[in-house]
């Protein structure tokens, strides 16, 4: 037996030590030297498993032997000396040889023999003790490092799929390598496209990879990094990279180099709101391009100035795939509401890259600081992503210069013939005259034989284009200037942006700070071209001085604390940073608006006074110039008179005065609020007042950027009142604006906000927040095209528990106005067999790939479909609402006594209702109010979803009995694109579980279903299905660890939708086996006999009537093998094949080997 193994050994030796020598094209040895001592067993054992025949040296005396002084096995590498070999038992034996290099170890084991003393009887004793496995996270990473994750490595092969290898790795570590160095990483070899769904305070970001390196004196990053620095005002720098980042601190010296890849643009998007609608809204590139990715996690989003949280419990949710923001009923939007986004994205044209570095060292005590900082970030113009540029294209790069609209081509080509002669495309050119001049228009005609054309169209901004796009490929001409987009291919410009600045800040005496900040910027608008580089270069500066708040005295009198600062800032026109670097609400605090282009000239002095603790005074005057086109004069003071416990004051005036050439402006704005605490009641009441006069000079007729409005909102705040809560706000907004030249009241506003909760008892939990806005306008405004509208934001969650959980239920209801957009049906190709679709071809020869061209499949799809909005989007209200009610009677019946209590005790339901409605309907309150009729509406509704399931069970959670009877009644209607698809199902059932015997169970289902679906023809989803079935399955169960099942069903579905009805009989087999291994695994075989026979075989048979399968016989059998191997380490083997109709059997086999840490 021993020999057999040793045998075996060697044999696994010489084959691992071949494949490594074949592979590698080379032996990887090692000379192996060992020193052994004489002994009397005159058996001597080398320390390699791998020694190579005829390399051995051994030295006796500083002699070297011969052959014949020894007997050597290069299997057991062992040797003996010859016995007439003259030596003592007190020499040494120095043996030499060559090695090959193995990660073998001559003996293992899990347990070892080790001696310990015992206490108790004063003896030695020997017991056994766990070696480390050599599969362990402790003996992989080592002690003190805390791990998780884990590493997947497997293959699929198939008789529909070549031969493809699976490779995951994920893992996650922390912990100090030394006393001095610690370590945190995420790692991964996966590329997950998918995005982090915007509705989380927290992303989890799946592809995350990084390893971090943390020293006293220095920080390595590489992988995946946010890179978040600010020295002085214009070296501010936020971005999400992928590289490496070095940070090292000496003493006072700090200095950080980032090198790395841009993973996208950084752009800001300011707009208005709009009356009712809590969005979508969607965000733009720098050039107003719409096809663009939000990057995960880097958005800033600001309400009036304020800094919103993301997540459906808080403020907003965002759609980082399609670059839509919406507001939760937390944050009512309306016509007045400022939104600024800073945000990152991807239009996939360049690859970026990215390079910074600072330096900051700070003297006599942190008295004097020095920052600098440079940072350079572009496209790389020989690395595209989505686009090939030939040298054409290059060529009209270099001569556009700094002009994008000069880097333009045509986007009309010819479709070359296919192998009949015959041109598909799908535009049609139409020649007309507009002006006296000929000119072509693009009409989208698939499927005629005039399109022969295919037509790209870009993006050129809102009425600088002809077209406006309909859905994916289908542009309208709708005048000139009319639209967005132009059958043109606009080539990107590939740009570089370079940052320097440096700061110096000091403190000549205490609470004094003076600041000096110089900057440059480079910014090359195309860097394929030499043209138009006179106007790259920008400078700006800035000086402060900052005295914070001191004592004043004047002889024994004081007068509190006084504060100064100032401030002087200048930008040249052509001066860029990476980031916005002016604050969110700096144009409208300077009037600014869209004036840009021009040096500008910046000047604030402010003052703070603070009298007494309670009282905080802020005065501020500010002075911004650019060139001869506008100058702001700024008055602004914040007063606050407050103490947290009891009473809050808040004023602020802010005073505006604007010259420009063609218009003079004053805007002044007010805010209040005042408060005051009684016990758990706060009452409070709070303002806004804005009005603004834009005049042309030596005219008293105000302009259409006039203004005026005020608002006021009394409210009252009640906190934990025997666990109830509550704030009640009520406000009125008069909003006008100029007509003719003077100003006349265009609306009323009136909002009533509510929201509270309670959690007083812990049967009952309940929160409701509820706004109600309704915005009228005056007659003069609504002959202008204005109606009065309304705003609905309800958010109620509710969780009941009575009786302990006799009655159990949740009751969930949100309704908002909101924008919606109807959705096109598109197919993704994927790799062969993760999909669900396969493409036909193109059977009615009209370009494109239809719908009706895809057919579902259960297995080998290579498509996969999806929906994306259309441009288009309307004004909807949105309801989403569900409850779920749980009723368990043997919770009421402890005791039953009665035979009436017996009865009903078993007893126990649950029922489930879920609503969604997204309608266009006019009357809101028809939806919020739950109207039903007005619900599934084919003219009102784009999309809209209604459930009921009902349970009632006996004896439920017994395993010798129990019987569930289940309806479930569904009604949806989606309208896409291609036309309007509504469905309708209904299942009843009865399911019975009992047991035989203690080893014999058994399973049992009647079920009844109906399934129409009205849908458009080009579809080929319409049906009219009812179906019954009947299965029964058996189980045997003859010890714990083993199962066999035997399962039987049969039934028919007819279609009625076909003028000649489809009716297929089916009946179905199944027999499996499981043995499980306790701990250690599972084996598990099934067989499968399915048989689908039809009335007819020339009707169309969607999807969900054959469920995929084929009419015939339909075979699978299966075969799995799960074992965990040691702690953790798991293999899986898998074997599935099938053979359907007439079809030819398809086998796939997948073996997989998964560690966990």
């Amino acid at each position: 037996m021993k020999s057999r193994s040793l045998l075996i050994n060697i044999i696994l030796i010489m084959f691992i030590s071949a494949s490594g020598v074949f592979a590698q094209g080379y032996y990887a040895t090692t000379t192996v030297t060992d020193t052994i001592p004489i002994n009397f067993d005159n058996r001597y054992s080398v320390s390699s498993v791998s020694i190579i025949p005829l390399t051995e040296k051994i030295i006796l005396r500083g002699k070297v032997l011969n052959k014949n002084d020894y007997k050597i096995s290069y299997q057991k590498g062992s040797f003996s000396l010859s016995g007439s070999l003259a030596y003592s038992i007190f020499d040494t034996l120095y043996v030499s040889y060559d090695a090959l290099k193995l990660s073998l170890k001559k003996n293992y084991s899990r347990r070892s023999l080790v001696v310990k003393y015992d206490e108790e009887t004063g003896d030695t004793i020997k017991v056994f003790q766990s070696a480390n496995s050599l599969l362990s996270s402790e003996s992989i990473f080592g002690r003190g490092i805390q791990k998780s994750g884990t590493l997947v490595r497997g293959f699929t092969v198939g008789t529909t799929r070549d031969f493809t290898v699976s490779s995951g790795l994920r893992l996650q570590l922390s912990g100090q390598l030394s006393e001095d160095i610690e370590i945190v990483a995420a790692l991964t070899d996966e590329n997950s496209p998918i995005q982090p769904e915007g509705n989380t305070e927290r992303l989890e970001e799946l592809d995350k990879v990084f390893i971090q390196v943390r020293h006293p004196n220095a920080i390595g990053t590489f992988g995946d990094f946010d890179l978040n620095e600010r020295i002085g005002e214009f070296g501010l720098v936020t971005r999400k990279l992928k590289g490496l980042k070095s940070e090292f601190i000496f003493d006072d010296y700090q200095a950080t180099v980032a090198i790395a890849g841009s993973r996208g643009k950084f752009n800001t998007n300011q707009f208005n709101g709009t009356d009712g609608l809590q969005g979508p809204y969607r965000l733009n590139g720098i050039n107003n391009e719409r096809d663009i990715i939000v990057i995960a996690g880097s958005e800033k989003v600001f309400i009036d100035g304020e800094q919103m949280k993301r997540g459906e419990n808080n403020d907003y949710v965002i759609e980082y795939s399609s670059a839509e923001l919406t507001f939760t009923p937390q944050r009512v939007i309306t016509s007045s509401t400022r939104i600024t986004v800073d945000f990152e994205y991807t239009d996939r044209q360049y690859d970026r890259n990215f390079f910074g570095a600072n330096f900051k060292s700070s003297f006599f005590d942190d008295k004097l600081k020095i920052k600098l900082n440079y940072a350079r970030e572009g496209d790389n113009e020989g690395s595209p992503i989505d686009l090939i540029l030939s040298e054409s294209d290059i060529k009209i790069l270099e001569d556009a210069g700094d002009d994008r609209f000069k880097a333009v081509k045509t986007g009309v080509a010819l479709v070359p013939p296919d192998s009949t002669g015959r041109r598909v495309g799908i535009y049609t050119q139409i020649d007309t005259t507009l002006n006296g001049e000929s000119f072509q228009i693009y009409k989208y005609a698939p499927g005629d034989t005039n399109s022969v054309y295919s037509v790209k169209f870009s993006q050129v901004g809102n009425g600088n284009g002809d077209y406006v796009r309909e859905s994916l490929g289908n542009y309208t001409f709708i005048g000139i200037g009319q639209g967005d987009y132009l059958p043109i291919n606009l080539l990107p410009l590939p740009q570089l942006k370079q940052m320097g600045n440096i700061l110096i800040e000091a403190e000549p005496f205490k609470d004094v700070n003076i600041g000096l900040e110089l900057a440059g910027s480079l910014f090359d608008k195309n860097t394929f071209s030499k043209l138009d580089g006179n106007d790259d270069g920008g400078a700006a500066r800035t000086i402060t001085l900052n005295i914070k708040p001191r004592e004043l005295n004047i002889g024994n009198i004081s007068f509190g604390k006084a504060g100064l600062t100032f401030k002087d800032r200048f930008v040249h026109s052509r001066f860029t940073s990476l980031d916005r670097f002016n604050d969110i609400e700096f144009n409208r605090d300077y009037n600014v608006g869209t004036d840009a282009g021009e040096n500008e000239q910046l000047r604030e002095f402010g003052l703070k006074l603070i009298p007494v603790d309670e009282l905080n005074v802020t005065s501020k005057y500010g002075f911004l110039k650019r060139g001869e086109s506008l100058t702001s004069n700024r008055f602004l003071t914040d007063v606050n008179f407050s103490n947290q416990k009891t009473y809050n004051v808040v004023y602020d005036f802010d005073y505006v005065e604007t010259k420009r050439p063609t218009l003079k402006s004053n805007w002044t704005k007010q805010l209040g609020d005042a408060s005051y605490q009684f016990g758990k009641f706060r009452p409070g009441v709070n303002f806004l007042s804005e009005e603004k006069k834009d005049k042309i000079p030596n005219k008293d007729s105000l302009s259409s950027g006039s203004l005026k409005y005020l608002e006021g909102a009394p409210y009252i705040e009640v906190s934990d009142i025997s666990g109830f809560s509550f704030l009640a706000k009520y406000s009125i907004r008069d909003e006008s604006f100029p007509i003719d030249g003077q100003l006349e009241k265009e609306s009323r506003a009136s909002m009533t906000t509510f929201s509270s909760k309670y959690r007083g008892i812990k049967e009952v939990s309940t929160s409701l927040d509820l706004t109600v806005r309704k915005k009228k306008f005056t007659d003069k405004f609504k002959q202008r095209g204005l109606s009065d509208n309304e705003t609905v934001l309800i958010k109620s969650q509710t969780r009941l528990n009575f009786w302990n959980k006799l009655v159990d239920s949740d009751i969930f209801y949100e309704a908002s106005t909101k924008a919606s957009s109807r959705l096109e049906k598109v197919f993704i190709k994927v790799p062969r067999g993760d999909g669900n679709y396969i493409f036909l071809g193109d059977l009615n020869n009209n370009g494109l790939p239809d719908e009706s061209e895809f057919e579902q499949v259960t297995d080998d799809g290579d498509f996969i479909q999806s929906t994306v909005p259309t441009t288009k989007l309307f004004p909807v209200i949105e309801l989403k609402a569900s409850t779920r009610w749980k009723f368990d009677l043997k919770k009421l019946f402890r005791n039953a006594d009665s035979f009436i209590e017996k009865i009903v005790k078993p007893i126990s339901t649950e029922t489930f209702l879920r609503v969604e409605e997204n309608s266009t309907v006019e009357e809101t309150s028809k939806i919020y109010l739950m109207k039903f009729s007005n619900f599934l509406n084919d003219s009102t509704t784009i999309r809209g979803f209604n459930q009921l399931q009902q349970d009632i069970h006996l004896f439920r959670n017994r395993s010798d009995l129990s019987l569930r009877f289940r309806y479930i009644e569904r009604e949806n209607l989606n309208r896409f694109t291609a036309g309007i698809e509504r469905g309708s199902f209904t299942e009843r059932s009865l399911r019975l579980r009992f047991k035989l015997v203690k080893e014999v169970s058994n399973q049992t289902e009647i079920i009844n279903q109906s399934d129409n679906v009205s849908a458009p023809a080009s579809s080929n989803r319409a049906r009219q299905v009812s179906s019954n079935s009947f299965n029964t399955d058996f189980s045997y169960r003859p010890i714990r660890n083993l199962e066999v099942g035997f399962k039987v069903s049969f039934g028919r579905i007819e279609d009625n939708f076909p003028t000649t009805p489809t009716v297929i009989d089916n009946n179905f087999q199944s027999l499996r086996f499981n043995l499980s291994f306790a701990g250690k695994g599972r084996i598990r075989a099934e067989a499968e006999r399915d048989e689908l026979l039809s009335s007819t075989t020339t009707n169309a048979i969607p999807f969900e009537v054959t469920r995929g399968k084929v009419i015939g016989k339909n075979y699978r059998w299966r075969f799995s093998f799960d074992y965990r191997v040691a702690a953790n380490f798991q293999t899986t083997v898998s074997y599935d094949g099938r053979k359907q109709g007439e079809g030819k059997v398809v086998h796939t086999m997948r073996a997989e080997a998964r560690a966990y840490f």
